[in-house]
């Protein structure tokens, strides 16, 4: 029984989700950002979603700067860029390395906060009307904080990316049920019109639903599920040892009768 149309797009969409997640930690990192464009006498601050024009002739100063707390955006080592509570100074767009050395630009709605390597010269370029690119002293890398989500996400990205998929196969004394992580041989089987229950352990996603469910009376209450459907009307059931296992070939009778040949 193969997965419904829709689950294809589903995963697809998750795919790609998961994948721009990721890519929010390694951007800043790859594009080397934040940058600071200094053309026609205004200056360009751009992270890696986000970006601000300073006009030419904005009021700045330069000030220590201490961050009170993130509003929303990014604080990662070289790479602090967004809305933040700085004091004393109130509501700020950073496009920072995480410096408290700044250039506090007083621009609208909110103060814009930058801290290029070399401030003295930025201004200079700024205000001579030359056009040049600059960036803080200190480059953004990827930290423990930022590798601990990506290593989360990996999983994710394999398990959408990947087809998971069950094959059934007969081998000459055993029915050997493969999936993209194992193979369970079994000798024993019958049918059972029971659906699956409750998770306890795996993945249950439209048309893969592997690891250990429970059942209402089948194999004792807690199954071995190696089906692509939870509600297939009637699934086949494989005992080996103390564990019963959960299939759902595309013919369940069939199937049975061929089990019985072998």
């Amino acid at each position: 029984m193969p997965p419904p149309p829709w689950w294809l797009w589903v995963r697809a969409a998750l795919f790609l989700v998961t994948l721009a997640t990721s890519g929010l930690f390694l951007l800043p990192v790859l594009q080397g950002r934040p940058v600071y464009d200094v053309q026609n006498g205004q200056i360009t601050a751009r992270g890696i979603q986000a970006q601000t024009v300073i006009p030419k002739d904005t009021p700045v100063t330069r000030e220590q700067i201490d961050i009170r707390r993130k509003i929303i955006g990014s604080h990662t080592p070289g790479y602090t860029i967004g809305r933040f509570q700085l004091t004393p100074f109130g509501r700020a767009a950073l496009y920072t390395d995480g410096s408290h050395d700044a250039l506090v630009f007083r621009t609208a709605p909110r103060l814009t906060v930058l801290t290029p390597a070399d401030p003295d010269e930025l201004l200079r370029a700024w205000r001579g009307g030359e056009t040049r690119l600059f960036r803080p002293a200190r480059v953004a890398t990827i930290s423990a904080a930022t590798l601990l989500p990506l290593l989360l996400l990996l999983p994710l990205l394999v398990f959408f990316a990947r087809h998971p998929r069950l094959v059934y196969e007969w081998e000459p004394d055993a029915l050997i049920v493969r999936t993209g992580l194992s193979r369970t041989g079994t000798t024993r089987a019958e049918l059972t019109e029971e659906g699956l229950g409750l998770r306890l352990f795996g993945a249950a996603v439209p048309g893969y639903f592997t690891g250990t469910f429970s059942v209402k009376s089948a194999g004792g209450g807690r199954v071995q599920a190696y089906a692509t459907s939870a509600r297939p009307g009637r699934a086949l059931l494989l005992h080996l040892d103390s564990t019963t296992y959960y299939l759902t070939p595309v013919n369940p009778q069939a199937a049975l009768q061929q089990f019985h040949v072998h």
